[in-house]
């Protein structure tokens, strides 16, 4: 009866033993996230912005930070919105082990312009938004500037 008893405690502890496997997801690429950054934008959704945008401690829409988080991804949603967006790629030599730098190419209403993207990557290992340069974007409402012929545009 004891041998019985103690191989059936044996048993189900060897059936109630169980290897943990952790599923090990990689962070998004900073190009995935900037392409449902800009997504984001062309939905008009401000709150998945919100999710997608910050800095290294974190989404704004979960950190507050900025204070005026919703304000300036305001700005940055009237100045990228009505077109299509693609991601280039990364800038050579701007990467660095928590910063990307990608380029965004914006076409909307015949033009076509080239936007300076900053990801940063955050704490808990995800890739945000943390800087866009919108004068690359141009002004929102008007129409492309064209260059004169012998001119750089620079």
């Amino acid at each position: 009866m004891k041998t019985r008893l103690v191989l059936g405690a044996l048993a189900l502890a060897a059936c109630s033993t169980k290897v943990q496997s952790v599923d090990v997801v990689p962070a998004a690429a900073p190009a995935a996230v900037a392409t449902a950054f800009m997504q984001a934008v062309a939905d008009s959704n401000l709150a998945q912005m919100g999710e997608l945008w910050g800095g290294s401690k974190g989404p704004a829409a979960t950190t507050g930070q900025p204070s005026n988080w919703l304000q300036r991804l305001a700005v940055i949603h009237a100045y990228l919105k009505g077109g299509t967006a693609k991601v280039l790629g990364d800038m050579p030599g701007a990467a660095k082990d928590d910063r990307r730098l990608l380029t965004v190419e914006l076409t909307r209403q015949g033009c076509v312009k080239q936007i300076p993207f900053t990801m940063v990557l955050t704490k808990q290992g995800a890739w945000l938004v943390n800087a866009i340069d919108l004068n690359a974007a141009g002004v929102p409402g008007r129409p492309c500037e064209k260059s004169t012929p012998g001119t750089s545009g620079i």
